[in-house]
């Protein structure tokens, strides 16, 4: 279990929503929900083979996936904005990983805790949990025995980027309550 890197507080579109598969016309999108920047307005091109792949997946179906049968933009995906969420560095993290071959045969499991930006939280950001893990018949109780944590609940849940999703919680023994960890799933498509 390592930690992930988060330091990159504006981010593009493309990682922040395009490849945790969100539509392009899905309403988080909108200015009232993303803080999106004027300057600098655009990021750089994300890395082409993966890019046309997002695109396909998005635009057409595929890996067991209809897709939105929607127009997919470069231009779209590549406008900047606050993060929005902590999944967009953990996306980020498992291209990383991918790219390397760090899924053949192995359980890895990442975390961070990112800054995020959203007129929901408002313009000072909140902190959230962010991370993967990865490996094959792997469950969000994974999580307790990597990071120390021993008793664990969970709720169904709705993330617009993962399904199954579940909310976690942790009993805190100081406060004598189950608090909320954070939200978990399984990526799609």
């Amino acid at each position: 279990f390592t930690e992930m890197p988060t330091q990159n507080f504006v981010e593009s579109s493309f990682w922040n929503f395009d490849a945790l598969f969100q539509p392009q016309q899905h309403p988080a999108r909108d200015q009232h929900d993303t803080f999106f920047l004027q300057d600098p307005a655009e990021a750089p091109a994300p890395p082409p083979a993966y890019a046309a792949k997002v695109k396909k997946v998005h635009s057409q179906g595929g890996y067991g996936s209809q897709g939105y049968k929607s127009e997919w933009r470069m231009e779209e995906a590549r406008r900047n904005l606050l993060r929005t969420h902590t999944t967009a560095a953990s996306a980020r993290a498992l291209y990383r990983l991918g790219a390397l071959g760090r899924f053949v045969g192995a359980l890895v499991g990442f975390g961070g805790t990112p800054r995020v930006w959203r007129s929901l939280v408002g313009l000072g950001g909140s902190h959230g949990f962010g991370g993967a893990l990865v490996g094959l018949g792997e469950t969000p109780g994974a999580w307790g025995p990597l990071s120390g944590i021993s008793r664990l609940r969970f709720k169904p849940a709705y993330n617009p980027y993962t399904e199954p999703s579940v909310e976690i919680f942790s009993y805190h023994q100081g406060l004598g309550r189950w608090v909320e960890l954070g939200n978990s799933g399984v990526f799609r498509p």
